[in-house]
């Protein structure tokens, strides 16, 4: 069907038109270009549907030409316009279908041209009325097209725009070769992250590029401005800058993409899009607490800031996990927290002297996704989390906290109503001359704070009323409070099923860290430390080792404490605990840190030694040299025979007497003092001494002879 009004597009002649009028008693129909080019020509009703039949003609939805505008937006100028033409054309538009025959219209709009309206003008407003859609708003001013707004203006040679108000200096025109400095200016001295001010990149762009060099008579060179009318002024470089860039790309270009996605893109998202139900996606962060707490063991020395992580589920808000702690934000740190997010929280409280049900705290399972930082949860321990457990986990952009909204508006709740309050907290006004030191005021250790933390979690979970939540068409059905147990329940209860539950062991092995160890001959080689086990010894992993050559197994271990690891997956058991060899005792409850501390000391007093060492090795090869200079010396003192026969054919013998030389020299003489010539003993004769001895005697001169 055919009416009034429709735009029409002709794809053979790639051609708007406008049905003005038709009659289908006449079969008639008149229809006008919207390019305004020609007056309406008259053609059958038929023939237009059937050219739509046929797809020639092609109905558009939309009209782009017809001005629906609340009179409200309509301004008094406008409207005293409007009405105006109005007045003149009102009853000539209406001599339908007359005013579309050419020679009846001629002599309407001559009746109008003798009482004083224009003739060019009527039939512009005649064409204009028709293309915007028969309306009396199409007589509304086009004043938002003038001026040629998104244009750049051209030039003549003279100078554009009004001249100055003050002064007669005329700047120049904003030609290609400004613009061109312009964006130099621009890209050097205003988009930059030293966030110059506009005024500031203004001097500086005319300091590099509308100066010249002038010697002084001191040798000097000083730097002058051209001449006025060759300086664009501050005003023009501004108004340039805003046709050139938008805010978007003004703000990006100063602060940085990243900070334009955390402050100042536009919020058309919600964290909680597409999450199918509780344990969809779990969302972890930490912040450092905007308190100072105090030792648990002695209360008068102060520790610092705790770490704070929390675990919350995107579904219903509820905080599934928490860790206080001194460790990070690090992966110990969450470690922590994720342990606790499978953990049951019944006995979890209790250790903190808080009883609770189950289902207060509902919360024990892995999750199927987990949104976090890239810090913590971009390294080589969270690969067997996503392998062993198949979780997902999705780590948000550099700079971009507003990705995990949920669990950063709890953190900005606990401060603005419960931190604020305790003894210790962070006050602004330390730095300022006078401030108390807040620092003072800690009270609370990190067991007290804990608990603390675990009361605002209950409250949270069981009473909180979240504003803004978007409840879903079931949950109004059901009436369900936005209350975090509430919505996890009935979540549980409606949605799929995406929770799952492992063995506290299980999780624990699953969280810390991974890495493979050696087995050798001496024990289990890990971070050059030895470790045993009851089942390694009992299968001979040891002796294997050194019969067959050292292998690697799959382990894990605690950073915190490297008294012990866990070898993973062996014949179907989870993990083999192994402790430290008891020659390496001493690395009992000390931490990973410390002993990559240890071993860097010891490297370093090994290369603080490099240069003694060396020096000493100098020192000995000078001596040697000395020593063998010497020899060689007396060497060319000595008469040597020139024979090689009759130097090597005594060998043996001049051993001999060589080491008979050496014993009489070396032979332990006790009591070395002067003897008295007084006193002699006459030699004993073969005759004064018993056959035995003198048989032995002649033994052992037999033997010496013999030796030598």
């Amino acid at each position: 069907m055919v009416n009034v009004n429709d735009i029409l597009h002709n794809s053979e002649e790639e051609r708007d038109y406008r049905v003005l009028w038709f009659s289908r008693e006449q079969d008639a129909a008149y229809i006008f270009a919207l390019t305004c080019e020609k007056m309406p020509v008259a053609v059958s009703i038929k023939d237009i549907e059937r050219q739509i039949s046929d797809g020639t003609l092609v109905k558009h939805h939309t009209d782009t030409y017809f001005k629906a505008v609340s009179e409200s937006e309509i301004s008094d100028t406008h409207k005293a316009i409007r009405d105006s033409i109005w007045a003149n054309m009102e009853w000539l538009v209406s001599q339908e279908p007359a005013i579309y025959d050419r020679t009846q219209r001629g002599k309407m709009v001559a009746d109008l041209k003798s009482k004083g309206v224009d003739q060019k003008s009527v039939y512009r407003y005649l064409k204009r009325y028709w293309q915007r859609g028969k309306s009396k708003n199409a007589f509304l001013p086009d004043y938002q097209n003038s001026g040629g707004r998104g244009k750049d203006k051209t030039f003549s040679g003279k100078r554009n725009g009004r001249l100055p108000q003050y002064g007669d200096v005329i700047s120049r025109n904003i030609d290609e070769a400004t613009k061109q400095i312009f964006e130099k200016g621009v890209k050097k001295y205003y988009h930059t992250r030293q966030e110059h001010s506009f005024k500031a990149a203004y001097e500086l762009m005319v300091k590099e590029f509308y100066t010249k060099p002038v010697k002084q008579p001191d040798g000097t060179t000083r730097f002058e401005l051209l001449d006025a009318g060759e300086i664009p002024t501050l005003r023009q470089f501004r108004y340039w800058y805003s046709k050139r860039y938008n805010d978007k790309e003004k703000i990006a270009s100063r602060k940085g993409q990243s900070q334009y996605d955390l402050n100042y893109r536009p919020v058309l998202g919600r964290s909680d899009n597409n999450i199918s139900g509780p344990g969809a996606q779990f969302q972890i962060d930490a912040t450092v607490g905007d308190i100072y707490l105090v030792s648990q063991f002695n209360r008068a020395n102060i520790i610092g800031r705790p770490v704070i992580y929390f675990v919350v589920d995107v579904f219903s808000r509820m905080i599934a996990g928490m860790y206080v702690g001194l460790e990070g934000p690090s992966w110990a740190g969450a470690m922590m927290a994720l342990a606790n997010a499978a953990a049951d929280k019944v006995p979890f409280c209790e250790s903190y002297s808080i009883n609770i049900s189950e289902s207060q705290w509902p919360c024990r399972h892995i999750p199927d996704t987990i949104l976090a930082d890239r810090g913590e949860m971009e390294s080589k321990s969270v690969e067997t989390l996503i392998n062993a457990l198949n979780i997902r986990v999705d780590n948000t952009p550099a700079y971009r906290a507003d990705m995990k909204g949920i669990v950063e508006q709890f953190f900005r709740t606990v401060n603005t109503k419960t931190t604020v309050f305790l003894p210790g907290h962070v006050k602004p006004d330390m730095a300022q001359r006078g401030g108390k030191d807040y620092r003072l005021d800690a009270k609370l250790d990190i067991r007290q704070f804990t608990k603390i933390m675990i009361q605002c979690i209950l409250n949270h979970n069981n009473d909180h009323f979240l504003e803004g939540y978007e409840r879903t068409e079931g949950m109004i059905a059901d009436e369900v409070e936005p209350i975090p147990v509430k919505l996890w329940k009935w979540g549980i209860s409606h949605c799929s099923g995406v929770l799952r539950t492992v063995a506290e062991d299980t999780i624990k092995l699953c969280l810390m860290p991974a890495d493979t160890a050696l087995v050798t001959a001496k024990g289990i080689r890990f971070k050059g430390l030895y470790y045993l086990s009851e089942r390694a010894v009992l299968e001979h992993w040891f002796e294997t080792a050194r019969a067959k050559g050292s292998y690697r197994v799959d382990i894990s271990y605690d950073p915190r404490d490297m008294g012990q690891i866990y070898v993973r997956n062996i014949d179907g058991a989870v993990f083999e605990r192994c402790f430290l060899a008891d020659w390496e005792s001493k690395w009992n409850g000390k931490s990973i840190e410390e002993l990559i501390h240890q071993h860097a000391n010891e490297r370093t007093l090994r290369n603080d030694n490099v240069s003694r060492e060396l020096q000493s090795r100098v020192d000995l090869n000078t001596e040697i040299d000395k020593i063998v200079a010497e020899a060689e010396q007396m060497a060319k003192q000595t008469a040597i025979p020139s024979s090689k026969k009759e130097r090597t054919s005594r060998i043996r013998e001049n051993r001999a007497d060589e080491k008979q030389q050496i014993r009489k020299k070396e032979a332990f003489v006790l009591g070395q003092g002067p003897i008295s010539p007084n006193i002699s003993e006459p030699e004993p004769s073969e005759e004064t001494i018993s056959p035995t001895l003198a048989m032995i005697k002649r033994k052992l001169e037999e033997r010496l002879k013999n030796d030598g």
